[in-house]
This record gives structure tokens, sequence and C-alpha cells, in this order.
């Protein structure tokens, strides 16, 4: 069942991901990895507009983003995902995302050690921006 994209259906779909056997987890991470636009419209009742914001996402940071998202799941650490809930004055296209650690999470090989040894934590926030 797909999940809306907002703080509960994202932390639905992390619950349901990081519970899986580690055959199925590698499934789910190896589909991240190829195509996370794919993979997000499989998981999340996408509205139209948030279609468009991940279509025209820059294909580097779709990549870097689909990474980053899979080496954390194989690790066992959810994402940190915040959304704010828009109000009246809000413009619902004018955002400011801000991701932290998706570089640093996107080059850990998910062969290697490293993965044990980093400490640190993926985190994607999305603030609506206020009408003036």
């Amino acid at each position: 069942m797909k999940q809306q994209f907002n703080n509960s259906g994202v932390a639905k779909v992390q619950s349901r991901i990081l519970a899986l056997p580690e055959t199925l987890l590698k499934n789910e991470t190896s589909a991240i990895r190829q195509d996370f636009l794919a993979w997000m419209e499989t998981n999340f009742a996408l509205t139209t507009s948030q279609k468009f914001q991940l279509m025209t996402m820059p294909n580097e940071l779709q990549t870097n983003l689909g990474l980053a998202i899979a080496n954390c799941y194989e690790m066992g650490q959810a994402v940190q995902f915040f959304k704010e809930t828009r109000s009246d004055h809000d413009q619902p296209d004018l955002k400011d995302i801000m991701i932290h650690g998706a570089e640093t999470m996107a080059e850990i090989d998910s062969i290697s050690m490293q993965k044990t040894a980093f400490v640190g934590q993926l985190a994607i926030n999305i603030r609506y921006k206020v009408r003036m």
C-alpha cells in the first residue's frame, strides 16, 4: 500500500524496510539505487506537484540521494526526515529542501567495511516558504 509523502508515511515505509530480512532488504536497496524516482512512485502516493519536483531534480542529486538512502537502510539506519505541514500562508511550490550527509552516505561502498565505521545520519528537511 502506498503511503502519503509526509512524516507519518515516510516513517511507515522506513519501518517496513528496516524490518525486512537481509535478502529482501538487498532487493529494496537495489531498487532504490537503480531508479530512485520509480521507487518513490512505488512506495508513495505522490501528488502531481511532488512527481514534477522529483522529475526535475538534477540527475546527480537523484543518484546521490538514492545511494545515500540505500546505504542508510543497509546499515540499519532510518533517514532523519521532516516535512513541514503546509498552512494557508505557504507557497505550495516554494520550498527549502535541506539534505545533510547525502554525499558522505553516497560514497560508502555497500560491500566494504566502511559501513560499520561510519557514524552519522542522513537528514532531509522540507520547509515551505511563506508568502511575503
